[in-house]
């Protein structure tokens, strides 16, 4: 038997299979088993004991290390003159725990999930530390906030030999608040997000929180212009306005059709002069829009008509029983866009010494006009055959157009929202 007369920690019993621990304190009388280390498995049990040597918490009475060294583990006392057991940032949760008389043991292990299971309460690692972080900057925070009531008391009634403490934040405070609050992005109001935006450092020392946060930014401003197209889609009356309202909505949004067409574009020039002036200088011809290729300097003609245009305004067929012919307004804005990139071919060269910085090698053309589901299957064949013989030129309907955005849409949406089938199908695409 090993007698001891100092304060701390001592080996008493050291068998094959593991050292047995025990405190002692001849001051205050304590001589109390402390720890248990098994030899043969990765085992530590702690014994948590009170000053006095009583046991620490009401009815938990050991706390058991399942494979992790307790030192590994944040929030654990692992000086015995502490007494063992949890620190202030876990204690809070491990009296709340003690609360239930048939928990006598607390179980921690990287491998086990997290549960309580007879007379015992298992804690994941992970899960722990999850604990941790929620409780520390709260403990934190009211240790600041009760020193600061202290001053600032102080201050009160001595000013000259105390300065009053302004408020400051602690790190982890903004977190808790928003997990214990259950704060949803539709609680909070423009004040509350402009504010948030500018909380936001220069350096984010985590790369995928930057991304993760430009991407729900793309997302948001993604549903907004989508909800603005919807808007002009579901138009009921022509107007001058409304033809303005397209013009304006893609020369805002210029990136959409920079994201619909084949090749690799951006918005090079919006009513743009494409030549075919007279000697008078009338006449002139003008395209909604120019995009260019960055790479080869060759130009797309973007030409908009609005969705209220028909593609097919007969309602009987040409020749009985499914053959239509196509409506003025699309055989109109077909060859006006035709016109247009003749025009520009014909008078590049004088373009170019005026200063143009791009190249016309047979350029692409792309009509935007009316809806597909305006049309009956009958009608719908018609104008596929007839668009999908066209060289050189596209035509893209506005229903057509919206459900492109929509799939760039999903590629912001969290994979763990999709069903099985289509995480497949984006994660062998994206390998592609």
């Amino acid at each position: 038997m090993v007698i001891i007369s100092t304060k701390g920690e001592y080996r008493k019993e050291n068998t094959s299979t593991k050292e047995v621990f025990y405190y002692r304190d001849p001051k205050e009388g304590i001589d109390v088993k402390s720890r248990e280390v098994y030899k043969r498995k990765p085992l530590e049990i702690h014994f948590p004991f009170d000053r006095k040597g009583g046991q620490k918490y009401k009815f938990i009475d050991r706390v058991e290390f399942h494979g992790i060294s307790p030192t590994a583990v944040p929030g654990v006392f692992t000086a015995t003159n502490f007494g063992l057991g949890f620190t202030k940032n876990l204690s809070p949760a491990i009296y709340q725990l003690d609360k239930v008389p048939r928990i006598t043991k607390v179980i921690i292990s990287p491998t086990e999930s997290s549960k309580i299971q007879g007379d015992a309460a298992i804690f994941n690692t992970i899960d722990l530390n999850e604990i941790f972080k929620w409780i520390k900057p709260l403990k934190e925070s009211q240790s600041a906030e009760l020193k600061k009531t202290a001053n600032n008391s102080l201050a009160k009634i001595y000013p000259s030999s105390f300065t009053k403490n302004i408020a400051r934040y602690t790190k982890g405070e903004l977190s808790l608040f928003i997990k214990n609050k259950q704060v949803e992005p539709a609680q909070l109001s423009d004040e509350d997000v402009g504010n948030a935006l500018k909380l936001i450092p220069e350096k984010v020392s985590v790369e995928s929180i930057l991304y993760k946060a430009e991407e729900k930014i793309n997302f948001i401003k993604l549903k907004s212009v989508r909800k603005r197209f919807e808007k002009l889609i579901n138009q009921k009356t022509q107007s001058k306005s409304f033809e303005e309202r397209c013009q304006k909505f893609f020369s805002q949004n210029s990136w959409i059709f920079s994201n619909i067409l084949s090749v690799p574009v951006a918005l090079y020039l919006k009513k743009a002069y494409v030549g075919g002036k007279t000697i008078e200088n009338t006449s002139g011809k003008y395209t909604d829009f120019l995009y260019k290729n960055n790479l080869t300097q060759n130009i797309v003609i973007v030409e908009i008509k609005t969705p209220l245009k028909k593609i097919i305004d007969a309602k009987t067929p040409y020749r009985r029983p499914d053959v239509f012919s196509l409506g003025k307004e699309l055989t109109g804005g077909l060859v006006q866009l035709l016109d247009q990139k003749d025009t520009l071919q014909k008078d590049f060269f004088t373009l170019k010494k005026e200063g143009a910085q791009f190249q016309s090698f047979n350029p692409k053309g792309l009509l935007l006009i009316g809806l597909l589901k305006k049309l009956t299957k009958q009608q719908l064949k018609s104008f596929e055959l007839f668009r999908s013989n066209l060289k050189d030129i596209e035509i893209m309907t506005y229903d057509e157009l919206l459900q492109r955005t929509d799939l760039i849409l999903q590629q912001f949406v969290d994979d763990s929202t999709l069903p099985p089938t289509i995480k497949l199908k984006r994660s062998i695409k994206r390998r592609q």
